[in-house]
């Protein structure tokens, strides 16, 4: 403070005597300030930075603990299949398998960046990266290259509406990507989807896409008053890509437009019918007597959604969106496979009741598992004679994750004596073994 101390100020007044006038230049360089003054700056910088610090974490930090409890939905598709819910975990990012991302973080390390879906499959016991996904609750992983069934190779993709634009669009960063509040998650394995167009009055879908087709007509007798669509109600299933072909076999034109997920339309998450041979991205919307025309329509969350005549927007009709057909698990063995011999399991938060089976080496058994929960998923998993698990001899309960209240089955047949070690998959403290004895 030194420097500041030993100037003193000097003043148009000071200088006034002079007989040489100063420059602006000279009159600001030659101005001290007061001591106090550099004080104040520092104090401003400071509180300057610490209102920095909090409106950055304002902006990024939420979900926080104690003021947000959000909620988003999802699904999981893989190679054309939906697959079941994660089922239920307790932590402050977690599901109730029920299709619902909730976040009302508990901890510090859930907040923010710790409400990523990436944490929330780790959560939840899977794994989600940019090139793979392992959900929750089940035993399979995709990987990007990967082929499907249908020999279609597989990709995952991310893709997600948010609440305020009802405009579906790709994450290309899955591991960044922090679900909001109100947001539809569409998680995606298999053939790379191509980007839908989205223009001021409507979404367009590419043509390809579309896995089946659906027909609408629209007719008249001649008169606005006689109007009307045939059939007036069609189904479609959650994620679903159809293509609803729209004839006209009226004697005026008529028009076709399916409102978005937004409940308005004339905006950009609308559907609008293109004439056959025209270009969906230049003309679209209206279908002269006679014509015929198509749409690709995709509503990724169960709801009825109106559609309309442009023309004459009195007359409307529905599409009812219901939920897509979950994939079923594949059991191994059948259930009600004849075996030699069957016990029972309880399985509890978290121990197995009893903690030890038995059963004679050779013979083929069962074992009947009861999950009495009354919390989390769980399952039976019994490592082979290899001793480790998550290996090819392993032998594992159908269904892979068994929801409290839900019976489900383990069938098998160990060779060797000796004592096994079993687990469940999502718990993996609950364990127990399975004792094979020689006859």
């Amino acid at each position: 403070m030194e420097f500041w101390r030993r100037g003193s100020a000097k003043s148009a007044r000071a200088t006034a005597g002079s007989q040489k006038k100063l420059g602006i230049w000279q009159r600001i360089t030659g101005f001290h300030f007061p001591a106090w003054v550099p004080v104040v700056g520092i104090i401003l910088v400071v509180f300057g930075i610490l209102g920095a610090l909090f409106w950055t974490r304002s902006a990024t930090g939420a979900p926080r603990i104690g003021s947000d409890h959000w909620h988003a939905t999802y699904t999981f598709t893989a190679c054309g299949q939906k697959q079941p819910n994660a089922p239920f975990w307790e932590a402050g990012i977690h599901t109730h398998g029920d299709g619902i991302i909730h976040m009302h973080p508990f901890r510090t390390s859930e907040e923010g960046a710790g409400a990523r879906l990436a944490k929330w499959f780790e959560y939840g016991g899977g794994k989600l990266t940019n090139n793979s996904i392992h959900m929750p609750g089940s035993n399979e992983e995709w990987k990007n290259g990967e082929a499907c069934p249908d020999g279609t190779e597989g990709k995952l993709q991310v893709f997600v509406t948010p609440a305020a634009t009802g405009v579906e669009e790709r994450i290309n960063s899955i591991t960044r990507y922090g679900p909001q509040d109100g947001d539809r998650v569409r998680i995606v394995f298999g053939p790379e989807e191509s980007e839908p167009v989205v223009a001021d009055d409507r979404t367009i879908i590419p043509e390809d896409q579309a896995t089946r087709d659906a027909e609408i007509v629209v007719t008249d007798d001649g008169s606005d008053a006689g109007t009307k669509f045939e059939p007036a109600r069609i189904a479609v299933d959650a994620g679903e890509t159809v293509k609803v072909v729209v004839k006209n076999t009226g004697a005026i034109s008529h028009g076709f437009r399916v409102k978005g997920p937004d409940g308005e339309y004339n905006t950009e998450d609308d559907f609008v019918v293109t004439p056959d041979g025209e270009d969906p991205t230049v003309s679209a919307g209206i279908l002269q007597p006679g014509a015929q025309g198509f749409v690709i329509i995709k509503l990724n969350t169960p709801s009825e959604i109106e559609f309309r005549d442009d023309t004459l927007q009195d007359k409307v009709g529905v599409i009812v969106v219901g939920e897509a057909p979950a994939a079923t698990a594949s059991p191994t063995p059948a259930v009600g496979e004849a075996v030699d011999v069957e016990l029972d399991l309880a399985m509890k938060d978290n121990f197995f009741e009893p903690e030890t089976l038995s059963v004679p080496a050779g013979k083929k058994f069962r074992v009947n598992l009861k999950n009495e929960g009354p919390t989390f998923a769980h399952n039976l998993r019994i490592a082979g004679p290899d001793g480790e698990f998550e290996t090819a001899d392993d032998l594992v309960s159908t269904p892979s994750a068994q929801r409290v209240g839900v019976a489900g089955e383990l069938v098998g047949q160990i060779a060797q004596a000796g004592t096994y070690a079993a687990r469940c998959d999502f718990h993996t403290e609950m364990t127990g073994t399975v004792t094979v004895t020689a006859q």
